[in-house]
């Protein structure tokens, strides 16, 4: 009898909230390198991952404070958009060949070093070209960096051509704030804690605008009681 008494008290404690059971929240905020680490994100738990952008004038500074602060980092890689926009000094575009966009690549990956993962900034257009992806994604299978799509755009085949590739994947689910504003991002957030109770975690995307990190810091202490784990973007990765 003593062993159904223990199985049931195992199945009592994986119930329990903040268990590695319950859902789990993965934030990035992207476009870090242009600006020092703003001191609002750095009061956020180290679980709220960064993605930086390569040859901005903090990129190797930040990426050295986010490892200070125990935090992932991910190269925040621009990519060509659809529609014609102000690009990036380093940005991967369709006109490239296989040779430049992977020098371009390694390169950039040097500005973010340890980087944990890479995202895209825009990349509406690259992101649909099955060849560039193939490219990028033996780059990171060669440098052992894992993916995360920011599907800025629907028709995006990046997640696939990574998963075809055997590189570990994952995609973003919501944007935390299209809009600026505390109502809007306490909105999303709530979205983005509804589909990780949904489907067992879930992946937001957010800017370090100061009313996003100021809902941030009021909010985040709130997913424990919601049984929702805040977790860095690399304890999603297989």
């Amino acid at each position: 009898m003593r062993w159904i008494a223990l199985w049931f008290s195992l199945l009592f404690s994986l119930a329990l909230p903040g268990h590695s059971l319950a859902a789990k929240l993965a934030i990035v905020i992207d476009d870090l390198g242009y600006r020092a680490m703003p001191a609002a994100l750095s009061t956020l738990p180290p679980e709220v991952s960064i993605s930086i952008l390569p040859d901005t004038p903090y990129d190797l500074a930040t990426a050295k404070q986010a490892g200070l602060e125990q935090r992932d980092t991910l190269l925040h890689m621009p990519m060509e958009p659809q529609r014609t926009a102000p690009l990036e000094l380093t940005t991967l575009t369709g006109k490239m060949s296989q040779a430049e966009l992977q020098q371009t690549l390694r390169h950039a990956l040097s500005r973010v070093p340890n980087a944990v993962a890479m995202n895209n900034h825009m990349g509406s257009a690259l992101t649909q070209n099955t060849e560039a992806m193939g490219w990028v994604m033996d780059v990171l299978g060669e440098q052992g960096v894992n993916f995360l799509d920011s599907r800025t755009t629907a028709k995006s085949i990046a997640l696939k051509q990574a998963r075809a590739q055997g590189i570990p994947a994952l995609r973003r689910h919501i944007f935390l704030d299209h809009y600026r504003t505390p109502q809007f991002v306490r909105q999303q957030l709530a979205q983005a804690v509804r589909r990780a109770k949904r489907n067992g975690y879930a992946v937001a995307i957010g800017h370090p605008y100061p009313v996003t990190l100021a809902t941030l810091e009021e909010q985040l202490p709130g997913l424990a009681e919601q049984d929702v784990q805040l977790v860095r973007i690399s304890a999603l990765y297989p």
